[in-house]
């Protein structure tokens, strides 16, 4: 046979029937695998990522939750301190009326015991006034001293009674 350019052709065939081999081979020992590996890879990833952006929704709803309880929390927390404050406010207006009570009490005991020293000293002073003026009075009648003294006194000497 005379072949142009010396080529062969049953030698081509043998090539390509070998490449063919190889390409096969080649396809299923590395490329299928390598692709299910990547496909379940990619899947795996896939599946982390929508269970990651599950997790994320989940969370922000959780967080949305927690925002309005901590809102509601708040407004509590506000009606507390207000009622707190009024209850504090009464407390204070108590106690101070109870202070103005005991204030007044203890004026009214104090001006009682004023009183009654008033009184007390006045009498007193009443009662010195009285002797002193039977005092004075005793000196004025008996200016030679009294008689029942001088009685007494002439008694004792022994002497008769003038």
């Amino acid at each position: 046979m005379n072949i142009p350019l010396n080529i062969d052709w049953q030698q081509i065939l043998l090539h390509v029937l070998n490449f063919v081999i190889l390409f096969g081979g080649l396809y299923f020992l590395l490329y299928k695998p390598v692709k299910n590996f990547m496909a379940k890879r990619e899947a795996h990833y896939a599946e982390m990522a929508q269970k990651a952006q599950s997790e994320l929704d989940s969370a922000e709803k959780i967080k949305a939750d927690y925002q309005e309880q901590l809102k509601s929390v708040e407004g509590e927390i506000s009606a507390k301190r207000t009622e707190a404050q009024k209850e504090l406010d009464r407390s204070v207006q108590q106690q101070l009326s109870d202070a103005h009570a005991q204030a007044d009490k203890i004026v009214a005991d104090a001006q009682k015991d004023a009183a009654r020293v008033h009184d007390k000293m006045i009498a007193d002073a009443q009662k010195e006034l009285t002797e002193l003026a039977m005092e004075a009075t005793k000196k004025l009648v008996y200016k030679d001293g009294d008689p029942y003294d001088a009685f007494l006194d002439q008694a004792e000497r022994g002497e008769p009674n003038a």
